[in-house]
Order: structure tokens, then C-alpha cells, then sequence
């Protein structure tokens, strides 16, 4: 299969989760999954492992998600994260090669912005010496 213009001549990286059933195969001692109701009628399926690793998959409806949820054999949970499961996903440390890895790949790392004149912090005189050159 031939891929699309930004993507060819890229290979994927192989730490890259495709799927629910590919986060599954990679989760340390389990998982268990999030469904959480985005948009007017979207979806998101959240599956988190014990060590706080998460991914996310967006579905058109809630039932879709619950659907596909369900059928992984894992616990579901609708409409909120439980306390354990943000406590584990907040405190997971993310290792160096997520932060080196860019949102997307084909455009290679995103560096610093440069900073506009308008957000650097404006020099104002102390107002001593503002009394003092004024008088002179």
C-alpha cells in the first residue's frame, strides 16, 4: 500500500500504538479502559495500564466506544476516570524518548519560538532614577 504525500519515505517508529488491541499487547500487567464523551456525539476510549501508560482512540458515539471497550475483556469504565486511574496516569513518569519524540514525525522536531519583541519584559527605571534625570 502506497501512503500519502507527508508520510512517504517515513518509516513508523516501532514503539507506535495503532490500536486498542496493540496498547493491550504492550500494557504491564494489565489495563482498563475510559469512555468519555467528547463533542455534540464523539468519543474517546482511554485505556490505561497499572504504570500510568495511556493512549487514546476517538469514536463516533459513546456506544461505539463502549462496544469496542467491552469486547477487549478488560474493566470499562463511562463518563468519568475513576481516582485511582488519574492518580497512576499523573504520576507516570514519561521516559526521554516520548519527550524526543515529536507530535509528528514527518515534520521532524519542533524547536524553540522566537520571541517576539512585544513578549519580552519591558526595562522600566527604578523610580529614583526617573525623579532625578527628569530635575537635571
Amino acid at each position: 500500500m502506497e501512503r500519502a504525500w507527508p508520510f512517504e519515505g517515513h518509516e513508523d517508529p516501532p514503539s507506535r500504538v495503532r490500536s486498542p488491541e496493540d496498547f493491550l499487547a504492550k500494557a504491564l500487567q494489565g489495563a482498563e479502559a475510559v469512555v468519555i464523551r467528547i463533542g455534540l456525539n464523539g468519543a474517546q476510549l482511554v485505556l490505561v495500564d497499572r504504570a500510568g501508560r495511556w493512549d487514546r482512540w476517538i469514536y463516533p458515539s459513546v456506544d461505539r466506544a463502549t462496544e469496542i471497550a467491552e469486547t477487549l475483556g478488560i474493566p470499562v469504565h463511562v463518563g468519568s476516570y475513576p481516582e485511582e486511574l488519574r492518580v497512576s496516569m499523573n504520576a507516570h513518569p514519561r521516559t526521554k524518548e516520548d519527550f524526543d519524540s515529536g507530535a509528528y514525525p514527518e515534520q521532524g522536531r519542533v524547536g524553540p519560538v522566537i520571541p517576539y519583541p512585544e513578549n519580552r519584559p519591558v526595562r522600566r527605571d527604578p523610580p529614583e532614577q526617573a525623579q532625578t534625570t527628569e530635575a537635571s
